[in-house]
């Protein structure tokens, strides 16, 4: 069975860095005001002499152009540290090859590993720590094997993101691995994110849908449209919710997501999900209307 681990990688973190010197942050804050993590904002002060280093350009660049920052760090845990020399096929994204590159170039000019980082140790460990707690079992992958109808092949690994970005979480892959940052919860209106350990329904959901839509993606994209794939992983996730933490956690999970992205059809599909059988096509679930 492979195992979820909980663990910080630099070359993913590197390019938190970068994203902290970019424009992102901004672009942020035009899509919804917030508060970030005071790590992000301690970063962002210690690369702002880099803001015209062509890691930084690049990636300003490339979301411009839309690439995806999926592809962009899947680019970077696909290269070795700290050089960046590619290990395995890059993303195919235009000038991927020079960005990689880069990112070695701004590591060795910023000296952020050396005079930075370890300064800030204490809060990634603590970070760790708190996610190990919450992922201290193979409950989850458990759950979408089960899903998934066969064994999860690639290891995953779990990444706190306490820089940027600060909203969303990122998968980057690589072969045998899917790798998750994660941010830590947001907090009710612009207060500073809570910690890991305070938003454990929230982490365990995320996780489970970013983990979920991966997985069963060419299975989903063969049976269904794309609001029934997004019903659908709403529906897993609130099994996964009930079976890896608790009924309470499901059922709040259910009705918050049901009001707040007015799917009323979401509660019988959970229900039709709960008795299906492994082996059965999803697409099953929707062959008669739901809610009938």
């Amino acid at each position: 069975m492979t195992n979820l681990q909980v663990k910080v990688d630099d070359r993913a973190r590197l390019v938190t860095a970068v994203l902290a010197a970019s424009d992102w942050p901004a672009i942020e804050q035009v899509q919804r005001p917030h508060a970030v993590h005071i790590h992000a904002k301690q970063t962002r002060q210690f690369v702002a002499p880099f803001r015209g280093h062509p890691a930084v350009t690049g990636i300003n660049q490339a979301w411009l152009n839309g690439v995806e920052l999926d592809e962009m760090f899947s680019a970077a845990l696909r290269c070795q540290w700290p050089d960046f020399a590619p290990i395995e096929p890059l993303p195919r994204v235009l000038q991927i090859d020079g960005w990689v590159a880069s990112l070695a170039d701004f590591a060795a000019v910023s000296d952020i590993a050396t005079t930075f980082w370890p300064e800030h140790k204490a809060v990634w460990d603590t970070a760790v720590t708190e996610l190990n707690d919450i992922f201290q079992d193979n409950r989850l992958l458990q759950f979408l094997s089960q899903m998934r109808g066969q064994p999860i092949e690639q290891d995953i690994i779990i990444m706190p993101n306490l820089v940027y970005p600060a909203l969303s979480p990122v998968l980057a892959t690589a072969q045998n691995k899917l790798t998750l940052l994660l941010p830590p919860p947001k907090a009710v209106g612009e207060s500073p994110p809570w910690p890991y350990s305070e938003g454990v329904g929230w982490v365990t959901a995320v996780t489970c849908r970013q983990l979920a839509a991966y997985l069963l993606a060419d299975k989903l994209a063969n049976e269904l449209d794309r609001e029934q794939r997004h019903l659908l992983i709403h529906a897993i996730t609130t099994l996964c919710l009930e079976q890896t933490l608790d009924e309470f956690a499901g059922q709040a999970y259910l009705l918050r997501t049901s009001k707040e992205q007015n799917l009323p059809e979401l509660p019988a599909l959970v229900e039709k999900l709960r008795t299906a059988k492994p082996e059965e096509e999803y697409s099953v679930l929707f062959e008669q209307e739901i809610g009938d």
